[in-house]
C-alpha cells in the first residue's frame, strides 16, 4: 500500500508540473510510431488470401524462406481498406512532419508509405521538405527520384548522402555483403571498411545492369532498400515477426513486396495466418559470378547469369519485361592515350524489330559511357573513349515490348610499358585478297562468335610498340580446337577417332610502324577442319618483348 500511495503522489506531482518541448516532441514522435503499427497491424486481417508457395523454398534466409514466383505471376490487389487506412496514415503523418520536420523517422515514413502507394512525384515533394540531418534528407530525396525513373538524380543523390555520413553509417551502408557470392562473402564481411573498398567498387562495375544508362541503376536501388531497411528498423511490419538481421537481408537482397496476401492456414488451425509478401516481378540477378571479383578476371557472357532463379540478389528493373539474346563481337583498338572499341552484333528475336542500340564502356574510374549506333537486329559500330575500359558491351532495348538484349566482356587490366603490345582480334569475312583497314574490317566483322568452314574468315589485328625503323617481328598464329570431351577424348585414345591438329602460321617481317601502330589482316582457310569449338591465338615476338592475343570462335557446316 505504502509503494502505491507514494506513486500517486509522485503522479500528482508530475501533472502539476508544465509539460516543456521535449515531453510534446516525444509525445507526438510516440504518436507517429503508434500510428505506423496500427496501420500495419489492422493491414494485416484484410489482406486477400492465397496458397502460399506449396512448400517451396528457392533460398532460406534465416526465418524466412524467399522463392521466385516468375514473371508471369499476377500480384493480389490491394484492398481499397488499406489504401483508405494508408491515406489516413499519412495524414496523421504528414500533420506531425510539420511539426517535427527534423524528425529522421517521421520524414522518411512520410516518404516511404508514399511510394509504397507508387506515388513518386508526392513522394518528392515531401522529401524536400525534410530538415533532419543533411546526408538522411538526401538519401529521401534520391530514393523519390529512383522510384520516378531519373537514374541521374538518384545516382548523384545517393552520392552525396554517403559523402556526407558519418563514417560509420557510411561504412554500414556501403556493406554489401548480403550480395556477394559463396566464399566471397566471407572473405570481405573479415575486412576492413577501408578494405572493403576495392572489393565494393569491383562489384559494383560488374553488376551494372546497362552501360547505356549512364547511371548504375541497381546501385541505386540497393540504397534505396538500404533506406527503406533503416527505416523498417524500428517500424512495425505486415509480418508478424520482429525486426532482425535475417529481415534486413531479406529487403537488401529481393527488395520490398509490392502486394501481400493471407496464406491460408492447413486443416482447421486456428493460429493466425501468415503473411506472404509478393516481390515486383519480372526481376533480374544483375550480379557477377565469383569468380569475376578476383581482380585478374576475365569473361564474355559467362560471367553473368541474369536468370539464375538461386542468385545472391534480385532486381525488377523498371525498364526491362525479358530478356533476348544476341550474338556480338567485341574488339578495343589504341588510339593514342584513348581506346576504339569496335562491335558487330546480331539477333533473330522478333521483339527487337527496331531496337534501341548501344555500345557501352566502363572504365576503371567506375563511369560508364555510351554511344548510340543504329537501330538494327545486325550490325556494326565503334566508339573512342578516353583510357582503356575494362568492360566493353553491346545493348540492344526495345521499349514497347520492354525486351533487352546484352553482351560484354570483361578485358583484363592493360599495365602500359615500353614492350610491345597488341589489340584484341576481330574476326570479319574477307571480301578481297586485299589487306582492309580497320574501317573496312569492321563493315566485314562476322557478329558473335560463329562462323561457316566453307569460307575463309580473316583476322584484323594491330601492334603497338614496334616502330623502330627494320625492327624485325616474329609473327605465329594457332588454330587449335577446345571442345575436348570425354567421349571425343576417349574415341582419339582408341583410335576412333582422328586426332585434333592445330593448324600453325608463322612468319617474320621488318616492317616500322606509323606513329606507333602495325595493322595487319590475314585470311585463314579452315575448311579441312572438322565442326567445332576452337581458339585462335595470335603471338608477336621482337626485340621490345612479346604479346598474344586469342579468340573462340565456333566453326559449323554450312
Amino acid at each position: 500500500m505504502l509503494t502505491v500511495l507514494a506513486l500517486a503522489f509522485q503522479l500528482q506531482l508530475v501533472a502539476g508540473t508544465p509539460r516543456s518541448a521535449g515531453d510534446d516532441s516525444l509525445r507526438d514522435i510516440g504518436r507517429a510510431h503508434d500510428a505506423q503499427a496500427g496501420f500495419e497491424r489492422g493491414r494485416r486481417y484484410v489482406l486477400p488470401w492465397s496458397l502460399g508457395g506449396g512448400g517451396r523454398c528457392d533460398v532460406r534466409v534465416g526465418r524466412f524462406c524467399w522463392w521466385y514466383e516468375g514473371a508471369e505471376s499476377a500480384h493480389p490487389a490491394e484492398p481499397a481498406a488499406v489504401a483508405e487506412r494508408r491515406a489516413e496514415l499519412l495524414r496523421e503523418l504528414d500533420a506531425l512532419g510539420e511539426r517535427h520536420p527534423a524528425d529522421r523517422w517521421i520524414s522518411g515514413m512520410r516518404v516511404y508509405y508514399r511510394l509504397e502507394d507508387g506515388h513518386p512525384a508526392s513522394a518528392d515533394s515531401v522529401a524536400r521538405e525534410c530538415r533532419a540531418e543533411a546526408w538522411w534528407c538526401s538519401a529521401l530525396r534520391a530514393s523519390a527520384a529512383h522510384a520516378r525513373g531519373d537514374l541521374a538524380v538518384a545516382d548523384s543523390g545517393f552520392a552525396a548522402a554517403l559523402a556526407a555520413m558519418p563514417d560509420s553509417t557510411r561504412c554500414a551502408w556501403r556493406d554489401i555483403s548480403s550480395l556477394l557470392p559463396g566464399d566471397a562473402r566471407a572473405r570481405y564481411e573479415h575486412l576492413a571498411c577501408q578494405e572493403r573498398l576495392p572489393v565494393e567498387a569491383r562489384y559494383w562495375m560488374l553488376a551494372t545492369p546497362r552501360l547505356s544508362a549512364g547511371a548504375n541503376e541497381w546501385r541505386s536501388e540497393f540504397y534505396a532498400r538500404r533506406l527503406a531497411a533503416t527505416l523498417l528498423a524500428s517500424a512495425v511490419t505486415p509480418h508478424r515477426l520482429s525486426w532482425g538481421r535475417d529481415a534486413e537481408e531479406l529487403v537488401l537482397r529481393y527488395g520490398l513486396p509490392v502486394a501481400w496476401s493471407r496464406i491460408v492456414p492447413a486443416g482447421l488451425s486456428t493460429l493466425e495466418p501468415e503473411i506472404l509478401g509478393h516481390d515486383p516481378s519480372p526481376s533480374f540477378h544483375f550480379g557477377p559470378r565469383q569468380a569475376l571479383l578476383d581482380s585478374g578476371a576475365v569473361a564474355r557472357d559467362d560471367g553473368w547469369a541474369l536468370d539464375d532463379l538461386h542468385g545472391e540478389s534480385r532486381y525488377a528493373h523498371r525498364a526491362i519485361r525479358r530478356l533476348a539474346g544476341v550474338a556480338v563481337q567485341l574488339a578495343r583498338f589504341r588510339r593514342g592515350d584513348s581506346t576504339l572499341a569496335a562491335a558487330a552484333w546480331a539477333t533473330a528475336d522478333d521483339s527487337l524489330a527496331a531496337p534501341a542500340v548501344s555500345i557501352g564502356v566502363l572504365g576503371a574510374d567506375g563511369r560508364a559511357r555510351a554511344r548510340r549506333l543504329d537501330s538494327a537486329r545486325v550490325g556494326r559500330g565503334s566508339f573512342t573513349v578516353p583510357g582503356v575500359p575494362r568492360l566493353v558491351g553491346v545493348e540492344l532495348g526495345d521499349s514497347a515490348s520492354g525486351t533487352f538484349a546484352r553482351s560484354r566482356a570483361l578485358f583484363a587490366e592493360r599495365r602500359d610499358s615500353g614492350a610491345i603490345a597488341l589489340s584484341d582480334l576481330l574476326v570479319y569475312r574477307p571480301a578481297d585478297a586485299e589487306a582492309p583497314t580497320l574501317a573496312q574490317a569492321l563493315a566485314l566483322a562476322i557478329p558473335g562468335d560463329t562462323a561457316s568452314v566453307s569460307q575463309p574468315i580473316g583476322l584484323y589485328w594491330e601492334a603497338y610498340g614496334s616502330d623502330s625503323a627494320g625492327a624485325q617481328v616474329e609473327t605465329s598464329i594457332i588454330v587449335e580446337r577446345t571442345d575436348h570431351g570425354f567421349f571425343r577424348a576417349a574415341r582419339q585414345r582408341l583410335g576412333l577417332a582422328d586426332p585434333d591438329s592445330p593448324v600453325r602460321v608463322r612468319w617474320n617481317e621488318a616492317r616500322p610502324a606509323a606513329d606507333g601502330v602495325m595493322p595487319r589482316a590475314l585470311s585463314l582457310d579452315l575448311s579441312t577442319l572438322p565442326a567445332g569449338r576452337y581458339r585462335i591465338t595470335l603471338a608477336i615476338t621482337s626485340a621490345r618483348g612479346a604479346a598474344a592475343a586469342e579468340r573462340e570462335v565456333e566453326l559449323r557446316q554450312p
